[in-house]
Parts: structure tokens; sequence; C-alpha cells
């Protein structure tokens, strides 16, 4: 029986590299090892409800603003036969024609409408904030939602309302915004959220 020559050297695991301590070949000591971050801290299930109430408000927000247009452009023979009887306009110190005045009508229907898409994405653009354990978006989002339910007080009484169909529709949206807007507060401000917007360990 023969062996073979010269025989094969069995295969050694190379040692584990030892992290390198002390100063460097160049007698500068080495950086400090960089500290992992922190994953997100989950946010209670009252914050996250309330988020979910502010994207309805948000929705009724923007249901309510459509209506709302739509009733005013259905009054567009009013508002245009308004601005036509008015002095400056009757005297020629103001040169319009009538086909001006629906033009300028239509221009200020469609500002609004740029103008209530983005105060929409503002707001939501808050509640992710808010969700995220910014208290000041939740200081923010308090003080927008109160603002609305006093607004809605009137509303209440049918203060304001012409009677229409569309005009009590718009009041009923309103109401149910402002509704869906305590009912976030409320969340927003309970002990487990405080906990969350203030650092605090969950209890």
């Amino acid at each position: 029986m023969t062996s073979q020559w010269p025989q094969t050297p069995p295969q050694q695991t190379p040692p584990q590299q030892t992290p390198p301590q002390g100063p460097n070949p160049h007698g500068l000591p080495y950086p400090p090892p960089v500290p992992q971050p922190k994953p997100d801290r989950p946010a209670p299930v009252d914050v996250g409800t309330a988020a979910q109430l502010l994207w309805v408000v948000a929705v009724l927000g923007v249901i309510q603003a459509v209506a709302a247009m739509a009733l005013v452009v259905g009054e567009k023979s009013t508002f245009v036969d308004e601005l036509m009887t008015n002095p400056k306009v009757k005297s020629g110190e103001v040169a319009m024609t009538r086909e001006n005045v629906e033009m300028l009508f239509y221009v200020g229907i469609a500002v609004t409408g740029v103008l209530i898409l983005l105060l929409t994405g503002l707001f939501v653009l808050f509640v992710h904030f808010m969700r995220k354990g910014r208290n000041w978006a939740r200081t923010l989002l308090t003080v927008v939602s109160v603002t609305m339910v006093v607004w809605t007080v009137p509303v209440l009484f049918g203060i304001g309302s012409d009677g229409s169909s569309i005009a009590l529709a718009i009041g009923g949206v309103q109401i149910l915004q402002a509704v869906v807007a305590v009912g976030a507060v409320v969340l927003m401000h309970r002990k487990d959220s405080n906990s969350y917007f203030s650092k605090l360990p969950p209890s």
C-alpha cells in the first residue's frame, strides 16, 4: 500500500479576526464604532385610530368643498348679474363684458379648488407627522379640529343656510366632520398617547 507524497495537509479554518485595539501603525486611534439607529417605536392604538379619523376628516372636507363649489356654480348667473350691476362696471370705469365676468368666475372657482387640495394635502402631512410622534403636529391638529367644531355650532341652529337640499347636505357633512374631529382629539390626548408624544416608556 503506497501513500501519496507529499501528503496534503488537512484544511484548517482561519482564526477569527478580532477588531484591532489600541493605536494603529500610524499612531492614530481607531474610530469608535458607529451606533446603530434604534427602530421607531410603534404608535399606540389610540394614535393610529386618531390618524384614521383625521383622514376621514380630510375626505369629508373635500366632499364639503366640492358640494359648496357646485352650489356656487349653480348660482353663477346671480353672481355675474350682481357684478355686472356694480356701479364701476355700469359706468364704464371698468371695461368688462359679461363674457369676461364669467371667465373670471370660473378662474376663481379653479383657484379655490387648487387651494382646497393644497390645504388638504398639508392637513394629511400633519397627520403623518402626528402618527410618527411629533407633538407639534398633534398641537396643530388639535387647534384645527377645535376650530372646525366652533365653525359648526352655527350650522347646528341652521344659521346661514338657505334651506336648499345642497346646503342641508353640506351642513350635515360639516356636522359629521366636527364629530369625527372631536373623537380624534380625544384619542390623541389619552394616557397612552401622551406617553407616546412625550417619549416616555409605555405604561
